[in-house]
């Protein structure tokens, strides 16, 4: 067992575990991708479109979204914790448990979506259950850094990651009431929409905002950075707003003005403290040529859009699908891929030639997603918009499988050199 973990763990330019998270990428990309390419006129091998977009999402949460964070984290823990052992164990494992469960319930949410699925006489929700199993893992994780986390003090990135850390337990709490929901079915729709978005809003607004901050602040090279506040307030901030921001997901319909009013609130908070966040990170240093101007760009760019939906009316945005898909694409395709992208390229050292490639892709299927919002003027819809909307999502998967191979060339370069 410790020979395998030392293999996923080791101190090489591509991990297996970086190998098996790109995988997942790529898997959920395509699967995207399918999703896109049924709004043209139907789901491939007749799937459900809802299943569809449920693999996808699931894998890319569970696949992407947390184990490869985790692992960065993991990866400067382990060099200040060499002596707790056993922690380090239970951490590392509980990643790599969390990755198999999440490629494992892919199948089962691209197959069934919730349904339960009959094996032999019982009819088991597999796919609920495996999502339950990935979570624990991640508590498992969360045991472990709180155990050990007195070894990151003086770290500027610490509050960040506690703040993290933080919401992935409070979404995932979320997620086990939704759980509830579905078991009671209650005949008041609200409950069950509002714990999924509490869920979603967490975990996005609360989880990637936090942990990429802290991402970012680790290439930094502890830099002093000129905080316009004290980023106990900013973060203290974020924390608060982040969850407030649950009712944008919900249905017009099922709104009340009070909901309506948390969300701008949470909204505004969140968004005017990232971008405080943001102001002092790029004032402490020198983004020219390099690589983390897109990430914190991007990031940014979600930030202004967040706080320009609490400022206006609620007509412009609440009823427009196509806009709230493409805020999340801002943060999870833009914000959070190309943060994971940009370590991965810098830790394999590879040219940086081959992130722009990833970058024309991510910025590419942005501004594709534009047409299916009320930005584009109806008088040039029309259904070659969903054929290019479909063509250009399967540009990020080939931008992934480029990184992949350029990893390993540098693993098998860097075996050779050994060698010889």
């Amino acid at each position: 067992m410790d020979k395998s973990a030392d293999e996923i763990f080791g101190k090489t330019d591509a991990p297996i575990l970086w190998n098996l998270s790109l995988l997942s990428f790529i898997i959920a990309g395509v699967t995207g991708f399918c999703y896109r390419l049924g709004m043209t006129g139907g789901a491939p091998f007749n799937l459900s479109m809802i299943n569809i977009r449920h693999a996808h999402s699931h894998l890319m949460f569970f696949g992407w979204a947390v184990p490869m964070p985790l692992y960065f984290l993991f990866d400067c823990l382990k060099e200040r914790a060499h002596h707790n052992k056993g922690i380090i164990k239970l951490m590392k494992y509980s990643i790599v448990v969390s990755l198999l469960l999440g490629l494992t319930a892919y199948p089962f949410f691209l197959l069934y979506g919730y349904r339960p699925v009959s094996i032999g006489s019982a009819a088991l929700p597999v796919s609920a259950m495996l999502a339950g199993l990935v979570m624990v893992s991640w508590y498992c994780f969360m045991f472990g850094y709180f155990k050990i986390r007195h070894v990151l003090d003086g770290d500027p990135k610490q509050l960040w990651v506690d703040g993290a850390i933080a919401m992935l337990l409070v979404c995932s709490l979320g997620a086990w009431g939704v759980a509830v929901m579905q078991a009671i079915s209650p005949a008041n729709q609200l409950l069950t929409k509002a714990m999924t978005h509490f869920f979603l809003s967490t975990f996005t607004e609360g989880w990637v905002v936090l942990i990429l901050v802290a991402i970012i602040i680790s290439q930094l090279e502890r830099k002093k950075i000129k905080w316009p506040l004290p980023p106990n307030l900013l973060l203290a901030l974020i924390l608060l707003g982040a969850p407030l921001t649950f009712p944008y997901g919900i249905p017009e319909s099922l709104l009340s003005s009070p909901l309506l009013m948390i969300a701008r609130i949470g909204g505004a908070v969140a968004a005017t403290s990232l971008l405080l966040i943001l102001t002092g990170i790029v004032k402490s240093i020198n983004l020219k040529n390099s690589i983390w101007i897109w990430p914190i760009g991007l990031l940014g760019f979600k930030a202004l859009m967040q706080l320009t939906a609490s400022i206006l009316p609620t007509g412009f945005w609440l009823s427009d699908h196509g806009l709230r898909i493409l805020y999340l694409h801002v943060l999870l395709l833009g914000a959070l891929t190309l943060t994971i992208a940009a370590t991965l390229n810098e830790k394999a050292n590879i040219p940086k030639p081959h992130f722009k490639l990833f970058v024309g892709a991510v910025v590419s299927v942005l501004a594709s997603l534009v047409l299916l919002s009320r930005f584009w003027p109806m008088a040039l819809s029309g259904s070659w918009i969903y054929e290019t909307v479909a063509s250009v999502a399967i540009l990020p998967v080939l931008a992934a499988i480029n990184l992949w191979f350029r990893m390993l060339k540098k693993k098998s370069e860097k075996a050779y050199a050994r060698h010889s």
